[in-house]
């Protein structure tokens, strides 16, 4: 009972400080001491101290813990928020001007070595060497691939599209043995000759264009900017190359049963993507590379003599020994290896090497030349087979009518 007591003297002590301190919003003190102390409950608390004989009056002058913030009643009904204010508009800084840059025009050399003429009295007697003949197509086909929509392509591009294994694809045609390529005997080799690309042009900024007028696709390959590079056009297609280096560079094409050879000029006023106006006022093609005409050249490897129709300097191959360091494209179809002759010389240059197929292969000792200089190009008829045949056989009509009456005449004297 005592202990009953003394627990039911100290809950009265509390009370009052219990009271204020669960009171929302009052300050949690103690009953004589601090903010929220009071004197009569500092009077009642001690009573009970001593009433109950308890250790020590402490929790009379001792403050609680700090006051809790008081709650909120709950309640289920939603309350509404005020909408957030809106964020302040951060000015944007205005685009920045784009000024179209114009590419500077390609610089190209002023001056280059020259193939010199022969000199007075030196004779120009030597056998030609065949040119290549070119590929046919209708007049309608030419036309409609020369106007097709051009497909752009960059040859300074290190990786691309490659459609076709080239190689494979020239060595196909060259075993079908078609009317499209030959195949001639030099060198101990059996080395192809292709035909001639006309089908090329150039736009108002100097970049070439192949189209292609055939019915199956053809590949391009050609050295550009230090590497091999191949161009894709379908066939009735175009595409322009943005060849911005100065130079001619030599190519070979392939499709599933053609063969051709030729080449394009580089130096073009490269447009930014989307120009459609002018090249800049300072920008001035290249000259084209000077055509020399009948060459006399000197093949080493045979000790003959031939005259070539068409030469043009390609530039020049270190890479070679001494005398074989001048590069050469020969009827816009050959390359070729060897040298400008002095200007004293009978020949004007020493072809040492020649490769049929441009950047492909294979390289003989300049025989390949020789053989062309001996091929018999076999006779073009001017016109359709049927007037000569219809002229024979009237022809051989009148002999028969002939011999018929004079058969008769002999068999009525006679009688």
């Amino acid at each position: 009972m005592k202990a009953l007591r003394i627990v039911a003297a100290t809950a009265i002590a509390l009370a009052p400080l219990l009271a204020v301190a669960t009171t929302p919003g009052v300050a949690h003190g103690a009953p004589c001491v601090g903010a929220g102390s009071n004197p009569s409950f500092c009077d009642e608390c001690l009573f009970w101290v001593s009433e109950y004989h308890l250790r020590s009056p402490r929790s009379c002058y001792e403050e609680g813990p700090p006051p809790r913030p008081a709650q909120p009643p709950s309640s289920s009904v939603p309350v509404q928020l005020p909408p957030p204010p809106p964020l302040p508009a951060v000015p944007q800084p205005p685009p920045p001007s784009v000024t179209q840059v114009v590419p500077s025009p390609p610089t190209v050399p002023a001056h280059g070595p020259k193939i010199n003429p022969l000199p007075p009295g030196v004779s120009r007697n030597a056998p030609v060497v065949a040119a290549p003949m070119g590929l046919d197509a209708p007049p309608q086909a030419v036309k409609a691939a020369k106007e097709a929509p051009p497909t752009r392509v960059n040859p300074s591009m290190d990786k691309m599209l490659q459609v076709v294994d080239f190689n494979h694809q020239v060595q196909t045609v060259v075993d079908a043995h078609n009317g499209n390529v030959d195949v001639v005997k030099a060198d101990n080799k059996s080395l192809p000759r292709p035909r001639h690309w006309d089908y090329i042009d150039y736009d108002a900024y100097h970049r070439p264009m192949l189209y292609n007028p055939l019915n199956e696709a053809m590949t391009f390959r050609y050295f550009y900017n230090g590497a091999y590079r191949e161009a894709y056009v379908p066939a009735g297609g175009r595409i322009v190359l943005d060849a911005a280096v100065a130079g001619l560079f030599p190519f070979t094409a392939v499709g599933e049963s053609h063969l051709a050879t030729g080449s394009f000029n580089g130096g073009a006023w490269i447009p930014p993507e989307g120009w459609d106006g002018p090249p800049p006022p300072d920008y001035k093609p290249p000259a084209p590379p000077e055509v020399y005409r009948d060459v006399v050249a000197d093949v080493p490897a045979d000790a003959k003599t031939v005259a070539v129709g068409q030469v043009q300097l390609v530039g020049r191959d270190d890479s070679q020994s001494a005398g074989s360091r001048d590069t050469f494209l020969l009827d816009d179809s050959t390359f070729a290896w060897g040298q400008i002759n002095d200007p004293g010389s009978n020949t004007q240059i020493k072809v040492t090497k020649t490769q049929s197929l441009p950047g492909v292969g294979p390289i003989d000792n300049g025989s390949y030349l020789v053989a062309l200089a001996a091929l018999e190009e076999p006779g073009h008829s001017s016109g359709p087979w049927w007037p000569s045949a219809l002229g024979y056989g009237a022809l051989a009509l009148a002999v028969v009518l002939v011999a018929w009456g004079l058969s008769r005449g002999n068999r009525e004297e006679e009688t």
